[in-house]
């Protein structure tokens, strides 16, 4: 199942010179740090997630990331990073990714990553509102 046929946030990044090993290949590391940008744009389209913190004391953290290495981002890539979300629990949220070279349908990196939303004074998972679940409806798959 590709992403790119779903109900998806995309977000787009060109591959920098400091994220690129001697032969020009996206260090493994650096995929998250894709992953997590396009989470939070995804987000910040959404809803405040600034607001959302001071009003309830409770973040997201992630818990789990499985990334699995499709084929390789190379210096100067431009990149497509798919979004959506897999599953709303109680107090987590389950988001599938990919990563394609833009403008083609070949796939670098795909993923799967949970969050617990979390209270900060007790950090003990907390319940996600309803409201944002009915915001988070927008990204759901089918």
């Amino acid at each position: 199942m590709s992403l790119k046929e779903k109900k998806t946030y995309v977000s787009k990044l060109k591959i920098r010179y400091s994220e690129v090993d001697r032969q020009n290949i996206v260090y493994n590391s650096h995929y998250l740090t894709y992953y997590d940008i396009s989470l939070s744009e995804m987000l910040d389209s959404l809803f405040d997630q600034e607001e959302y913190i001071k009003e309830t004391n409770n973040e997201f953290h992630t818990v789990a990331a499985q990334l699995n290495f499709k084929n390789p981002a190379r210096l100067n890539d431009e990149i497509s990073i798919y979004t959506a979300i897999k599953n709303i629990g109680n107090s987590s949220i389950t988001f599938m990714q990919e990563i394609y070279r833009d403008g083609s349908d070949e796939l670098i990196n795909e993923a799967e990553i949970i969050w617990v939303n979390t209270n900060q004074d007790e950090m003990k998972p907390a319940s996600i509102p309803d409201d944002l679940k009915n915001k988070f409806g927008k990204y759901i798959l089918n």
